[in-house]
């Protein structure tokens, strides 16, 4: 159910995620969450304003202990390796799991007292492990700093053995408007300074005008709209509140057979795909590249370098056994082997 907000309400909104300077956008998020009428309808925005308070409350609290040379945000972490996953699950659970992907033996109070970080390495692919437990053990504050980490990943890998854990995972993070039961939304929101508002895509559930006459009640002027054949009112609603989706994969106690077995399985149930690069007259590449499922040779470009996207000639591509010529729009697979041209 859309939430109905007024229109004073649309207009603090507007305002908050206009402004680029965080004490002032804190200001206006809770001049925004006392404007508008509190029921069923909006108990899901209610939690969600919440958290940006806080975190920007953190945020602001941060940037003054970094002036005064007091602390350091120990809680960001920075990306190693190709990947950067979360593990997410019962903190016992985990961090035996976590031993046995990076061989690295941590004890309760270190992973409750800053990130654990470790490589878990297999097949030539170096992929960052941060343990993210979500447990009742662990307070709230807590909580939120895990959803944090876990939101900053690539992706999440969930280690449950029960049906209800599994469903209590979820609704962390539901109620930190982040979806981790899909790889995308049925609304997506991009910004954009000039354009006007365009909606890519079609459902038989929004009227393109009622669409862009919505965005524009919340101040809205100038966005591209994703949309599904199933997106809604709702749908579009969330993504304005900034409503994310996050890739995740849910295991249990049975995947661990072997490494390689399990960054296979990884790769895979992820969404990504492993490539290797060529220079011309040169073998491949030992080490792939892991990007997402659905890159196209002109992707892999630009992570390589922003000259080869700019000056792009041709693909040839090995799969298969197969030689391939292909153009910048050519769909990559898993385990094809690439050499640019410019």
């Amino acid at each position: 159910m859309v939430t109905n907000i007024t229109q004073e309400a649309k207009a603090k909104w507007a305002e908050a995620i206009a402004t680029k300077d965080p004490e002032r956008k804190l200001r206006l998020l809770k001049e925004f969450y006392s404007s508008f009428p509190k029921h069923k309808g909006t108990e899901k925005l209610e939690m969600s304003i919440k958290r940006q308070i806080k975190n920007l409350e953190e945020e602001i609290e941060s940037r003054k202990s970094k002036k005064t040379g007091s602390t350091l945000n120990i809680w960001s972490v920075k990306k190693e390796g190709i990947l950067q996953v979360a593990l997410v699950g019962k903190i016992d659970l985990i961090i035996k799991l976590f031993k046995e992907m990076t061989n690295i033996d941590v004890k309760l109070h270190q992973v409750l007292t800053s990130p654990v970080k470790g490589i878990f390495k297999s097949m030539n692919i170096k992929m960052q492990i941060i343990l993210a437990p979500l447990d009742d053990r662990i307070s709230e504050d807590k909580i939120d700093k895990m959803i944090s980490i876990a939101r900053n990943a690539d992706a999440i890998i969930i280690y449950s053995n029960t049906k209800d854990y599994t469903e209590k995972v979820i609704e962390y993070f539901n109620s930190r408007n982040i979806d981790i039961t899909k790889n995308k939304l049925n609304a997506e929101i991009e910004y954009t300074p000039h354009g006007g508002i365009r909606i890519v895509g079609r459902s038989n559930n929004i009227n393109e005008r009622d669409a862009i006459e919505f965005l524009q009640s919340y101040k809205i002027k100038n966005a591209i709209i994703k949309i599904t054949n199933d997106a809604t009112m709702d749908d579009l609603e969330d993504a304005i509140f900034g409503r994310i989706a996050k890739k995740a994969v849910i295991m249990d106690s049975s995947i661990f057979k072997n490494k390689e077995d399990l960054m296979i399985q990884l790769i895979k149930r992820l969404g990504f795909i492993r490539v290797f690069t060529k220079k011309i007259g040169s073998e491949p590449e030992e080490e792939p590249l892991v990007l997402e499922y659905g890159s196209r040779v002109y992707h892999l470009a630009e992570i390589i370098h922003k000259d080869f996207a700019k000056y792009f000639k041709h693909a040839r591509i090995w799969r298969d056994g197969s030689l391939i010529r292909a153009g910048k729009d050519f769909m990559l697979n898993d385990m094809d082997v690439i050499e640019l041209h410019t």
